[in-house]
C-alpha cells in the first residue's frame, strides 16, 4: 500500500505572549497599536496538512511520497531534512525565488491564532511517478486551482481512489474544482464548521442528530466514507453501508490544538488502509489526537503502530457507539 499525499508543508512557531498586552474577551484578541508585546519562543517545528498527515502515516506503516511545495531557504532544507529522517520520500515541487511557508502559532489558554504566511507562486503538479494505492490531498495555498485540476485529472486516469481533506483556500473559495475532488473522493475529512460551510447547509447543526443528517448530506456530494470531527465533543463518520458512528475524544493531559485534526486524519486512514472497519479508524484518529495534544508542535505526539497498540491498552472506555 503506496500513499501519495499531495499538500503543504510549514514550519510552525509556537509564541506565548504576555496576556497583561492582550485584552481577550468574547473570543476575540485585541493589541493595542504601538506597544512592544512581550513573547517567548516556545518551540519551534515542522508543520503543514500535508507534512503532518504524511508523518504520521509513516509512523503507522504506511508508505508515503510527499508532493510538496518549498523555496531554496534555510527553513525548507529544515524541512526536507526532518521529513526524510522521518522515512518519508519527497516530491518537492521547488519555487527558488520564495521562502517556504511560515506559522506563528500564538498560544492562548482557551485556543491559538496562527499567522500564516505562503508564497504567491503559482502551484502546479508534475509528479515523478503514477503507481499509487491511494492519494490523500489537503491544503494547497494561493493559486492552488491549476494545481487541484492537474491533480484530479492524475487520479482519474491513473484509477487511484482520493482521501480529500479540503484546506482554507478551498472551503473560502468553494468552487466547481472543489466539489470535483469531493464527488471524485472515497474518504471525505473535515471539521463539523468546515462541513457546514461546503455542503451549504441551511439547518442548525448541535445535536448528534443534525450532524448525522450533516454526515448524510455529505455523501450525497459523492463520497463513500464521510469523517467530521467536533473539537473536545467527539466526532463522527458514515461508512459505505450508511451505517453512523460516533467516538468520544479520546482522554488527553494536553490541550494543544495545532495538529490534533490532521492527526485524527492520519490515525482513521492509517486504519482504512490497514483494513479495519470504521469505528476501529475512529479509535485509531482520536488515539493519535489526543496524543499530538499533550505536546507542542503537531508531529511530536504522532503515534507509532507500537505506540498506538499500548495507548490503545490505556483507553479501554473509548468506544465508538451506533448514532
Amino acid at each position: 500500500m503506496h500513499v501519495l499525499v499531495v499538500g503543504t508543508s510549514v514550519v510552525d512557531l509556537f509564541l506565548d505572549i504576555d496576556p497583561d498586552h492582550v485584552k481577550n474577551e468574547n473570543g476575540k484578541i485585541t493589541f493595542t497599536l504601538g506597544d512592544k508585546v512581550p513573547s517567548s519562543i516556545k518551540k519551534s517545528a515542522i508543520g503543514g496538512n500535508g507534512a503532518n498527515v504524511s508523518v504520521g502515516l509513516t509512523r503507522l506503516e504506511i508508505p508515503v511520497t510527499f508532493y510538496t511545495y518549498l523555496g531554496n531557504d534555510f527553513f525548507s532544507h529544515e524541512i526536507e531534512s526532518g521529513l526524510t529522517s522521518e522515512g518519508v520520500e519527497l516530491d518537492v515541487e521547488r519555487h527558488n525565488d520564495t521562502n517556504s511557508p511560515l506559522h506563528i502559532v500564538l498560544d492562548f489558554p482557551e485556543d491559538r491564532i496562527i499567522l500564516a504566511n505562503y508564497s504567491k507562486n503559482a502551484h502546479e503538479f508534475t509528479p515523478k511517478q503514477s503507481h499509487f494505492d491511494f492519494m490523500y490531498l489537503t491544503s494547497i495555498p494561493d493559486s492552488w486551482e491549476g494545481a487541484y485540476k492537474t491533480i484530479l485529472d492524475f487520479a482519474k486516469k491513473n484509477n487511484i481512489p482520493i482521501a480529500f481533506s479540503p484546506g482554507t483556500r478551498q472551503i473560502e473559495n468553494k468552487n466547481d474544482l472543489v466539489l470535483d475532488a469531493i464527488k471524485s473522493s472515497k474518504i471525505y475529512f473535515s471539521n463539523r464548521e468546515e462541513a457546514v460551510r461546503v455542503s451549504s447547509i441551511e439547518y442548525p447543526v448541535s445535536s448528534k442528530e443534525d450532524i448525522k443528517r450533516l454526515l448524510f448530506d455529505m455523501k450525497k456530494l459523492g463520497p463513500e466514507v464521510v469523517s467530521i470531527t467536533d473539537g473536545p465533543r467527539g466526532a463522527y463518520a458514515v461508512d459505505s453501508q450508511n451505517n453512523c458512528f460516533y467516538v468520544t475524544s479520546a482522554p488527553t493531559k494536553g490541550t494543544e490544538k495545532t495538529g490534533a485534526g490532521d492527526a485524527y486524519a492520519a490515525g482513521f486512514f492509517a486504519s482504512y488502509l490497514h483494513g479495519n472497519d470504521v469505528p476501529q479508524a475512529m479509535k485509531w484518529g482520536a488515539a493519535i489526537s489526543g496524543s499530538v495534544m499533550e505536546h507542542i508542535g503537531a508531529q511530536t505526539g504522532l503515534l507509532t503502530k507500537k505506540g498506538l497498540d499500548e495507548r490503545l491498552k490505556t483507553l479501554s472506555n473509548l468506544e465508538t457507539k451506533p448514532i
